[in-house]
């Protein structure tokens, strides 16, 4: 039984690819490299993250200096550290500003109060902080809380 003139034509194309990948299996074997398996790779360890400063002296402090940075920036906002939860009570508090005010350094509304306080979700957890929450002052509404 002959095979048709395309069936030919695939079983060369698979005969080439397969010859392409053993010639690059075979390169990248006897050249001593790590492509093949990365468990011989040495992969250097990242550094010990920074010990927390996990006392509530410390949070408290950076609750006045929050409070102190909406105050410069003319926001009426209250800001504590309830043992490990930031607790803002701020009228302009909602999820997504709340993720601003955390993570977003070029949004207008909350970029003087990140450079004044320093606030990021680093700073937070390595200060102790377990949560953030956002209040609007609003009756029946529960705040908007984020988890670190």
């Amino acid at each position: 039984m002959s095979l048709a003139k395309d069936e030919v034509i695939g079983l060369i194309v698979a005969g080439v690819v397969g010859a392409a990948a053993l010639a690059d299996f075979a390169y990248h074997t006897g050249r001593g490299s790590t492509w093949d398996s990365p468990a011989k790779a040495e992969v250097p360890e990242p550094p010990p993250p920074p010990a927390p400063v996990n006392d509530q002296a410390a949070r408290d402090d950076f609750a006045e200096a929050l409070a102190d940075a909406f105050r410069e920036d003319q926001h009426d906002a209250a800001v504590t550290a309830d043992a490990t939860a930031l607790k803002i009570k701020w009228d302009m508090c909602s999820k997504q500003m709340l993720g601003r005010l955390l993570r977003d350094d070029g949004n207008y509304q909350v970029m003087n109060i990140r450079r004044l306080s320093g606030i990021s979700v680093a700073e937070l957890k390595k200060r102790g902080f377990k949560k953030v929450e956002c209040d609007d002052g609003r009756q029946n509404l529960k705040p908007s809380v984020e988890n670190l």
